[in-house]
């Protein structure tokens, strides 16, 4: 898989891409292999984009309907983004776009290159429940259950009207969750020292987005996210590489002498300040996360790196067993990553190497043990906080069976020997 893999990444490189060099590779390639990994990936439109004819016609099918159908999606996509920012307007939630749309049209010269799941906003924690109920009132209805003691964004909210998805992963007519988030992510996330952004409103900036105006991130916390996105899901066995590319792509448009060669639609090669990028993850104690992030993307697309003195603050807050494990084992880690058969313990493996202080690697141990009360609560669906001690105790016979016969504890390998 990793040459299938490495032959996917190369040609979609953000400097030095080209197929020339990869002839060869494509020769060899198992081309089922290569599709079935793209499409985990939600690469295979962008790679039907990027490689037209030189796909071999005995499965170029499986990438054109792909890309076709991702375009149908993803004009449902844009109505249904004006229609919701529409509708918080009108409810005056003040929104800020994340991710989604802006990225295609900042990143992407064709919609249909990028693949999109749901639309996420940041909205003041003050009118987060205004926008909530304005959605409820427009026919958007409760995701299940699934994950809804997460904390950073109100319980998920779709348009469902009975559709049943059968495993396409291109469908035009999957619905998309609409999250309205309080923070960019989890506070104390898996136990460890982790801190909002700080005020990103205050730097919010105004784009054109999907033809209207519309409020997003600052460039600057625009990288911070997109980086802390990425390191979030490899922390949680769930990254996939298109995920990488729109760093790497954001990456290259801010800091490239030649953001043509992106072929996007909008030049924009206004200097970052990464004196406020730094200081903003410093503040959130996030700088570790970026860090791989931004290791990871020049590694793999082969995107710039800040500058050097920026870069050198970046290692130094970034524990070396960390920084060793992404420079070991992170390339090929991220490139046969497959969210649908993930190693157990692996999470709690990473999370205590990028571990600062016996403080962080005590709230881990802590996070696995004893979750947070909502988070239990959520997951054996009762409002009872009476309830709380039986749950604790049915959670801890059941992590005992799931850890049971042939699986390790996986705090235990890496407890006694850590390097901080």
């Amino acid at each position: 898989m990793i040459d299938e893999a490495r032959l996917i990444t190369s040609s979609l490189r953000v400097a030095d891409s080209a197929w020339g060099a990869d002839a060869a590779s494509a020769s060899r390639a198992d081309w089922v292999r290569l599709a079935d990994h793209a499409d985990a990936h939600s690469l295979t439109p962008i790679l039907y984009s990027t490689w037209a004819d030189r796909i071999p016609e005995s499965i170029r099918d499986r990438f054109i309907r792909a890309y076709r159908d991702n375009e149908i999606r993803n004009a449902n996509i844009k109505n249904e983004l004006l229609e919701i920012h529409h509708l918080l307007d009108q409810s005056h939630v003040p929104h800020l776009l994340l991710k989604g749309w802006s990225l295609i049209d900042r990143l992407y010269s064709d919609p249909a290159q990028r693949v999109l799941y749901d639309h996420d906003f940041l909205v003041p924690e003050d009118c987060a429940q205004i926008g909530h109920e304005a959605l409820l009132n427009a026919g958007f209805r409760p995701l299940p259950t699934k994950d809804q003691w997460i904390e950073k964004h109100l319980p998920s909210l779709w348009r469902n009207d009975g559709y049943k998805w059968d495993g396409y992963l291109f469908d035009p007519n999957y619905p998309r969750p609409v999250e309205l988030h309080l923070q960019l992510w989890e506070t104390h996330w898996r136990g460890l020292d982790v801190h909002p952004l700080p005020d990103p409103f205050t730097r919010a900036q105004t784009k054109t987005i999907a033809g209207v105006p519309m409020l997003v991130l600052s460039d600057e916390d625009t990288m911070i996210h997109l980086a802390m996105h990425f390191a979030g899901h490899l922390i949680e066995r769930e990254a996939r590489l298109n995920q990488l590319l729109d760093l790497a792509r954001f990456m290259q448009l801010k800091e490239s002498k030649s953001p043509t060669s992106l072929n996007v639609r909008e030049i924009d090669s206004t200097a970052l300040n990464w004196d406020l990028i730094l200081q903003n993850t410093n503040v959130a104690n996030v700088t570790r996360f970026v860090y791989a992030s931004f290791f990871l993307a020049h590694k793999i697309f082969h995107s710039s790196l800040p500058p050097e003195p920026v870069w050198e603050k970046f290692e130094i807050q970034t524990p070396p067993a960390f920084r060793d494990w992404l420079t070991d084992h992170g390339e090929y880690d991220v490139l046969t990553s497959n969210y649908r058969q993930r190693r157990k313990g692996k999470d709690y493996e990473l999370t205590f190497l990028a571990a600062r202080s016996l403080t962080e690697r005590l709230g881990i141990i802590r996070f696995a043990a004893m979750p947070p009360a909502a988070q239990l609560m959520a997951k054996y669906e009762t409002s009872s906080r009476a309830a709380l001690p039986f749950l604790y105790v049915r959670h801890f016979v059941e992590r005992s069976v799931e850890y049971g016969r042939g699986h390790s504890n996986p705090l235990t390998n890496f407890i006694p020997n850590f390097d901080p």
